[in-house]
């Protein structure tokens, strides 16, 4: 273990005055070193219990030094493939997702950075906790030093050879899809660590993906295949502007199903909610809706909106829009009821989740055989008094039902329905909202003053969940706050390539300065959020003909030099 000295120097502003640079004195959370154990890769030491002798320390390939400014330079001079794919050696920390086009028509993809190979799954079986939990850190879960080096590897241990990470090259498809999915398909049956490399070590990449966006992605692809159509850039844009819910496509029929159900059953708890006119009349929404999430509002800004301008919302666009609501909110119920109530009893922490809806798409693709109970053992769909599994699935996404629309007409969405029972009141665009939040707080977020809502901060958008144009918020949101994000694309990127010639689209969200009251700090925005695109400049001469000024930095020259 080794002890690194820490200096922290701040800036002391004073009005009208240079600022000056201070140093501050360790003391309280300020540690007068960082303790780092060297054969985890130079990690820190985070936590310690010194009358226990327990320390808590992170590994990570990032610790030591790596050549990710090379990989840059040499991509900047690749000429083909070959040249593209000997960048990728040298990127060694960060996995990323690599596209490759050419003139020639040649596709691929590719994973990059370098992936310690652990010594239990090495030797086929996990010791102890599995690897996407804390470790055993007295031995047995090491990571492997090197007995063989790679073309530009820069760890000092055992890395899973360049060849067996993610990758094609010219699929027979005639495409790939990545959009932080799962490239390999080692968590498709829900076991991340049932894969076996010719070692006969466990394959083991991650624990889990993001896999709803490259599934809508893939089904848009493989529907326009199916009718043989040639796909363009005005496709490729369109799929990227895309706000389906890939996850209501496999939920929403479970709700009308047991809404048909409840009608006919001798069950009093069910019969009761088929009962209910709020949730009937919710089911029917749902049944009508396409899956998609417009705003539903004049102030929001929608994929159907052109050129950054606002349109006002037809009465489909309103009807979508009550359906996403409450799609959304009955989600999250639905997530609580089943996965986190029966888990809370064992003391456990709940899923991420995209992890929840995956356990629940799984619960319900085998109830027939399981009727609810997992692997583990654990009756995700008990209800007390009640024995038939059909009756309990079915009351339990009801129940959800029931207790979405509750909350929609109570204190936690005030702020945005005002207590309303009235579903046309329920439009998605008054909760999913995005705010971009600048590190120094206002004037530079935006927008600087809340928005166009009252009391409802953010830019009203469309999207959800898992949709292709990325616009998160928590599957578990119960509130009228917490649909709101500040992330999505930070830049939505097309290019077409031809013999000799590259096309290429992009849009971002703001503006090419960062000086507050340029024309330029956010004149993109707008187009950016009704999914617009402009022509990136690849010709020197064009862009030298759009350039509205140019910034020469040079050393200072000093009088006796």
């Amino acid at each position: 273990m080794l002890a690194i000295p820490q200096t922290y120097r701040v800036n002391l502003r004073t009005p009208g005055q240079p600022d000056a640079i201070a140093t501050v004195p360790p003391g309280g959370a300020i540690p007068a070193a960082t303790l780092i154990v060297p054969r985890r890769n130079n990690g820190p030491i985070v936590a310690a219990d010194s009358a226990a002798g327990v320390a808590l320390s992170v590994q990570y390939t990032g610790f030591s030094a790596t050549r990710e400014l090379d990989t840059f330079r040499q991509l900047d001079l690749s000429r083909d493939l070959r040249d593209f794919r000997a960048a990728l050696n040298v990127f060694d920390v960060g996995s990323q997702n690599w596209a490759y086009v050419d003139v020639d028509g040649h596709i691929a993809y590719f994973t990059s950075a370098e992936l310690p190979l652990r010594e239990d799954l090495e030797a086929g079986a996990v010791r102890g906790a599995p690897p996407y939990l804390l470790r055993d850190g007295t031995g047995g879960n090491e990571w492997l030093p090197a007995t063989r080096r790679y073309p530009g590897q820069a760890l000092p241990y055992e890395i899973l050879p360049p060849g067996e990470m993610p990758q094609v090259v010219d699929p027979p498809a005639g495409f790939f899809v990545n959009a932080n999915n799962d490239p390999a398909g080692t968590t498709l049956d829900n076991d991340p660590l049932n894969q076996r490399r010719a070692t006969g070590g466990i394959y083991y990449l991650n624990v889990g993906y993001d896999g709803f966006r490259a599934g809508r992605i893939t089904e848009r692809l493989r529907a326009d295949i199916a009718r043989h159509r040639k796909l363009t850039v005005a496709d490729v844009k369109a799929q990227q502007a895309d706000v389906t819910l890939l996850d209501a496509e496999f939920f929403t029929p479970y709700l009308v199903s047991a809404l048909a159900r409840a009608r006919s059953s001798h069950t009093p708890a069910l019969a009761a909610l088929a009962a209910d006119p709020r949730v009937t009349e919710a089911v029917g929404r749902l049944a009508r809706w396409d899956r998609t999430t417009p705003t539903g509002i004049p102030q929001g800004y929608d994929a159907s909106d052109v050129d950054g301008r606002l349109a006002r919302p037809g009465a489909r666009e309103i009807a979508n829009s009550v359906a996403a609501t409450i799609y959304a909110v009955w989600r999250g119920q639905f997530v609580g009821n089943v996965v986190d109530a029966r888990l809370a009893p064992y003391g456990l922490p709940q899923p991420g989740g995209s992890e929840a809806l995956k356990a629940l798409r799984h619960l319900l693709e085998t109830y027939d055989q399981r009727h609810g109970v997992g692997v583990s053992g654990v009756d995700f769909f008990a209800v007390p008094g009640i024995s038939d599994p059909a009756d309990r699935r079915d009351l339990l996404v009801l129940r959800s039902l029931a207790g979405a629309l509750d909350l929609l007409a109570g204190p936690p969405f005030a702020a945005a329905f005002g207590g309303s029972t009235d579903q046309d009141d329920y439009r998605w665009g008054r909760l999913h909202r995005v705010t971009f939040d600048a590190v120094l707080g206002p004037p530079w977020t935006i927008p600087a003053t809340g928005g166009p809502l009252p009391g409802l901060p953010g830019l009203p958008t469309d999207g959800g969940f898992g949709t292709v144009d990325v616009a998160n918020h928590g599957v578990r949101a119960d509130a009228a706050g917490e649909f709101t994000f500040g992330g999505g694309p930070v830049r939505r990127f097309v290019a077409q390539p031809a013999r000799g010639v590259m096309r290429a689209e992009s849009s971002l969200p703001g503006g090419t300065s960062e000086w507050l009251g340029s024309p330029y700090y956010q004149n993109l925005l707008p187009r950016w959020l009704t999914n617009e695109t402009y022509p990136v400049r690849l010709d020197r001469a064009d862009l030298a003909r759009a350039t509205a000024s140019v910034t020469h930095y040079l050393p200072e020259r000093r009088a006796n030099a």
